[in-house]
């Protein structure tokens, strides 16, 4: 209400800040969460993992859906994408993983989404997370900060093998379930 001590101009001011106050209020109690970053990585390599990329182009994949840096929709035209990517920092870790493929001798087009949640431990902090598809099976591997000893050649189809312990996580999970 207006007083001789105040005048209408300084009325109006205090209004106009008190409804800008109240709608940023209002924003900050609406905007959506923002997912937990969690510093790890994701990457394939069609070159050194198996040499994928010389039977198998890769034509889109998305590790989760909340962080567009790990994801390559398929091109329109069914062309394929690059045989190698990587990111590494702080990142949402993945709920899923989707990857799809055409395998060069038959032309033959596969496509795999696999639920990631019950496989990755509970804090992914420094690991890393690849695939390599062979053939008509999508195999996901799970990179451990730990290293070992270099082993010629890798046990497993992923380079990363030779130099940390590493897990299949699909499709058959050998992480132990003590460490989930």
């Amino acid at each position: 209400m207006l007083n001789a001590k105040t005048s209408p101009m300084r009325w109006l001011v205090r209004m106009l800040l008190l409804a800008w106050a109240l709608a940023l209020a209002a924003c900050a109690n609406t905007a959506p969460e923002q997912p937990k970053l969690v510093w790890h990585s994701f990457s394939f390599n069609g070159w050194h993992d198996g040499k994928w990329s010389e039977k198998i182009d890769l034509l889109a994949y998305s590790y989760g859906d909340k962080y567009r840096m790990v994801s390559q929709v398929e091109n329109p035209s069914g062309e394929r994408i690059p045989s190698a990517s990587g990111v590494s920092g702080p990142m949402p870790v993945g709920e899923f993983l989707y990857v799809k493929w055409r395998i060069k001798a038959t032309g033959e087009v596969l496509e795999d989404r696999v639920d990631l949640r019950p496989l990755l431990p509970k804090d992914m902090t420094d690991y890393k997370l690849t695939f390599v598809p062979d053939g008509s099976q999508l195999y996901i591997y799970l990179v451990t900060p730990t290293p070992t000893h270099p082993i010629e050649p890798p046990p497993l189809k992923t380079a990363y093998s030779c130099c940390f312990v590493t897990y299949e996580i699909y499709p058959h999970n050998t992480f132990p379930l003590s460490q989930h």
